[in-house]
C-alpha cells in the first residue's frame, strides 16, 4: 500500500489544465487512476446531457478504446442506490464509507461482463454537462483511503471536463456569430453592388441602340465598379484567413467612403454627401469597417426602400463615443414617427438588419420616418471591435 506521502504526491500530479480536445482528457484521467491504484486499466462511460448515446471510454495496454452505445442497454449503468458516491466491488460485495454491503446488481450485467475485472472501484462523475462513471479495474489499492481519494478525482475530472464542453459551446457560438457577420457584410456589400450591376445592365441594353456613346460608357462604369468588387472580394477572403502575429489589416475609411459616393452616383444616380469634419484626426484613420458597413447599409436603405436622390451622412466623435446621423429626401420607411432600437427589433420593421448590426456594437439607433423622408441617427464606443 502506499504512504500517505506518496498518495499525496500522486494527486498532486494529477492532470490539471485547460485541454481542449476531450479525448486527451479522458486519456489522461484514466491513465492518472491506473497509476494511482496501481490498477490492470481504467473505464470511464458517461451520458452528455445534450447527446442521447452512452460514450464508454478504455484504457489498456493497446490504448484508448472509444465507443458510442445505446444508452437504453446499459441503463442504469450503477444502481442508483450505490451511484451518489465512490464504492468498491468485489464480486457482489460493495465497500463504501457507510460500510460493506452486498448487492448483485451494483453495475448493470453487461457494463460489469464488458470490464472483466474481478474488483472494481466506482466513482461517480457529476458536471453541469455530463453524468457518468470512473471504473477502475482490479487495482491495488483496496483499503477505505481509496474512497477518500475517489471523491476528490470525481471533483476533478468533473471540472475538466465541463471545461471542455463550456468550450467547445462558446466556440460554436462564436463560429455562428462569425457565420452571420460574413453573411450580413456579403449581403450590405457585394451583392448589393451586384444588384446595382444588374440595374446598369438593364438599363445598357435598353439604350444601346438609341444611345451608343451612352451606352459605351455605362459599361465602362459597369467594369469598373466589378473590378472594385473584386478587390473587396479578395480583401474580404483575406480576412477570413489566419493572420500572422505582429499583422493588421489596412482598412482605408476616407477611400471606402469615396468610392462608395461615386457608386451611388454610378448604380443609383443618388448625391451622396458626406461631411466628417467633426470626427477627431486621430481617430478617423482607425475607423475600420463596421463603421463603413453601418453608413454603406443606412444609404442602400434609402437607395433601394425610400427612392432617394440625395443622402446627406454627417459623423463626429465626443464623449468617447462616434455618432453618425443619415438622411435622405425621399420617401421614408412604411410607418411615420420615430422609433428606437428596441421598438425595431422587437417589431421587425424599419432597418431591421441595420439595428441587428448596431446591436452587436452595442450602440444605440432611433429612425425618424416621414414621407419626405427619413433621418437616423447612430451611436456606439469607440474603441468596440471592428471600429
Amino acid at each position: 500500500m502506499d504512504s500517505p506521502d506518496e498518495l499525496s504526491g500522486k494527486l498532486r500530479s494529477w492532470p490539471r489544465g485547460f485541454v481542449a480536445d476531450l479525448r486527451v482528457v479522458v486519456w489522461q484521467t484514466l491513465a492518472a487512476c491506473a497509476e494511482l491504484f496501481r490498477a490492470a486499466g481504467a473505464v470511464l462511460a458517461w451520458e452528455d446531457r445534450e447527446e442521447p448515446w452512452l460514450i464508454v471510454a478504455r484504457l489498456s495496454d493497446s490504448g484508448l478504446d472509444w465507443r458510442e452505445e445505446d444508452a437504453a442497454q446499459f441503463a442504469p449503468v450503477v444502481d442508483p442506490a450505490l451511484s451518489e458516491a465512490p464504492f468498491l466491488l468485489q464480486g457482489s460485495e460493495v465497500v463504501r464509507g457507510s460500510g460493506p454491503a452486498t448487492s448483485a446488481s451494483a453495475i448493470h450485467p453487461r457494463m460489469r461482463e464488458r470490464l472483466d475485472a474481478s474488483a472494481v472501484i466506482v466513482i461517480p462523475v457529476r458536471g453541469e454537462t455530463m453524468e457518468g462513471h470512473i471504473f477502475v479495474l482490479d487495482p491495488e489499492i483496496r483499503d477505505r483511503t481509496m474512497l477518500v481519494l475517489s471523491e476528490m478525482i470525481g471533483r476533478l475530472v468533473e471540472e475538466r471536463m465541463d471545461a471542455v464542453a463550456q468550450y467547445r459551446t462558446v466556440q460554436r457560438d462564436a463560429v455562428a456569430e462569425e457565420r452571420l457577420r460574413v453573411a450580413r457584410d456579403l449581403h450590405d456589400g457585394l451583392l448589393q453592388s451586384f444588384t446595382g450591376v444588374v440595374l446598369q445592365l438593364e438599363t445598357i441594353h435598353d439604350i444601346l441602340e438609341q444611345e451608343p456613346d451612352r451606352a459605351r460608357r455605362m459599361l465602362t462604369e459597369a467594369q469598373g465598379i466589378i473590378m472594385s468588387d473584386q478587390r473587396e472580394l479578395r480583401a474580404f477572403v483575406e480576412q477570413l484567413r489566419p493572420r500572422r502575429r505582429g499583422t493588421e489589416a489596412v482598412f482605408d475609411f476616407p477611400a471606402r467612403l469615396e468610392e462608395l459616393r461615386s457608386r451611388m452616383h454610378q448604380q443609383w444616380g443618388i448625391e451622396l454627401l458626406v461631411d466628417a469634419a467633426g470626427v477627431d484626426p486621430n481617430i478617423s484613420k482607425h475607423l475600420g469597417q463596421e463603421t463603413y458597413r453601418l453608413i454603406q447599409e443606412a444609404v442602400m436603405n434609402s437607395a433601394k426602400h425610400g427612392g432617394a436622390s440625395q443622402v446627406d451622412v454627417r459623423l463626429r466623435t465626443n464623449d468617447s463615443r462616434i455618432r453618425i446621423e443619415v438622411s435622405d429626401n425621399g420617401s421614408g420607411f412604411p410607418f411615420h414617427g420615430r422609433l428606437s432600437l428596441d421598438a425595431i427589433r422587437e417589431k421587425g420593421i424599419g432597418p431591421a438588419a441595420l439595428a441587428e448590426r448596431v446591436a452587436s456594437l452595442n450602440g444605440d439607433l432611433s429612425v425618424e420616418s416621414s414621407d419626405h423622408g427619413a433621418r437616423l441617427e447612430i451611436s456606439f464606443p469607440l474603441g468596440w471591435s471592428g471600429a
